[in-house]
């Protein structure tokens, strides 16, 4: 009899989605009019996205069913705060009905503050160049605090920030587009302000009841490998990518966390040259090695090497997205198996893992590629707004309700891989 891989008693299993990806409807922020301006992919906008404004029971039925107990979700600054200090309390009323939603279907929420998206007004002031910006998001923390605390199990004051800054400031391809070694290294320290400034705001507000609120980030992590093994460059390159890109935001904010949220997508093999200034001194090689939709190498040992390295922190663990963009959901199924598997061997090697959200329950606007990559366990026909789940749906299912892999589910990692 082949057992099952067994995931500890109260493991949360969920899904990830970020408001202006999923809702639709999203006017008053930086990225509807960067998007009008023609910066995403062949011209596409979010527009209606997945009309989840309206559609979230809808959605949720869909994680119910799935066997999640917890989602991730954000909560759009721009729509709570539509002008400087004037808070909009049908919006308000609007996430309470949605989290409300949640915890009716045993869906425990964890909610991000800041994804991405920036108010108009907070852009116009220079975004996270503007010296208003740190007291502006501690104070739109405490009112969500305020508001919303009661139905609130997680929170992630920002997601991805070494992503935003290098996409917004080190390439450019996100709003506000102003590429600067400079404006890279002020709105780094804008940031790690910001968050220390939400978590101290939050704690204060939510911790009165005697209960100690749980805070902290959503942190991509990349794991890296030398593309010529032969070469001390090579080396040394990564190890530098790993503290700066890994490490860095962390060590400047320690203290100011509850758990450690690590978002999971990117193996590089890197080869370091010196010409190649406008990609940070790098070159990024995929050959010979299995690639998602958009060209980004599947590789689950990552997901292992990447919570031991997050383990030297002492704190919680929650693998805050993790996914991979296949529109016919024909190499989903294996990753998806294979990265949870990785999670499972963490765990009996220590590391105190409590959660898993993958990206993302549907297929929604990724940014600058539109809505090319399709990361959905359920599929989004965007022209009528049907869901339709995939057969990665029904694996994901599985292992939610037994909270942890069958035997049978080998049969997607194929011969030779560790059980």
């Amino acid at each position: 009899m082949h057992e099952t891989r067994k995931f500890p008693d109260g493991f949360l299993w969920g899904t990830a989605t970020a408001a202006h990806q999923v809702e639709g409807g999203n006017v008053n922020c930086d990225w509807c009019r960067w998007e009008q301006a023609g910066h995403v992919l062949r011209g596409q906008v979010s527009g209606q996205a997945c009309d989840q404004f309206n559609r979230y029971e809808e959605d949720f039925d869909l994680a119910a069913e799935l066997g999640n107990n917890a989602h991730r979700l954000s909560i759009e600054w721009a729509r709570i705060e539509p002008e400087d200090g004037r808070f909009d309390q049908e919006a308000i009323l609007h996430y309470r009905r949605v989290l409300e939603a949640l915890r009716k279907r045993g869906l425990s929420p964890m909610v991000t503050l800041w994804h991405f998206t920036l108010p108009q007004w907070f852009a116009d002031r220079g975004g996270w160049e503007w010296s208003g910006a740190v007291s502006r998001f501690a104070r739109y923390s405490e009112k969500m605090a305020e508001e919303l605390g009661d139905l609130i199990d997680l929170w992630v004051t920002i997601n991805e920030p070494m992503i935003y800054l290098g996409q917004s400031y080190g390439t450019g391809v996100w709003p506000p587009g102003k590429k600067g070694i400079w404006r890279v290294l002020r709105v780094f320290s804008r940031l790690v302000r910001a968050h220390r400034a939400s978590y101290d705001r939050l704690h204060r507000q939510l911790d009165r009841d005697g209960y100690r609120a749980r805070v902290g980030i959503a942190k991509n992590v990349v794991t890296y490998e030398p593309y010529r093994r032969y070469s001390e460059l090579d080396s040394v390159f990564i190890r530098l990518a790993d503290r700066l890109f890994n490490h860095q935001f962390f060590i400047w904010t320690r203290g100011k966390h509850d758990f450690i949220g690590v978002n999971y997508y990117f193996h590089y093999r890197i080869r370091y040259r010196p010409t190649k200034i406008s990609s940070f001194f790098h070159e990024v090689h995929t050959e010979n090695r299995e690639v998602s939709d958009l060209g980004w190498e599947i590789n689950p040992d990552g997901m292992f090497d990447t919570l031991m390295s997050m383990s030297r922190y002492g704190l919680p663990v929650y693998v805050t997205e993790n996914g991979i963009a296949s529109a016919d959901d024909g190499k989903r199924p294996r990753a998806l198996v294979s990265m949870v598997k990785e999670i499972y061997h963490a765990i009996k090697a220590g590391v105190d893992v409590r959660g898993y959200y993958h990206w993302s329950l549907l297929d929604n606007f990724e940014w600058e590629k539109g809505y090319d990559g399709k990361f959905g366990l359920v599929a989004v026909d965007f022209r009528n707004q049907q869901r339709q789940p995939r057969r990665s749906y029904y694996v994901y299912q599985d292992i939610c309700r037994e909270n942890g892999i069958r035997h049978d589910l080998l049969r997607f990692l194929g011969h030779g891989v560790r059980w």
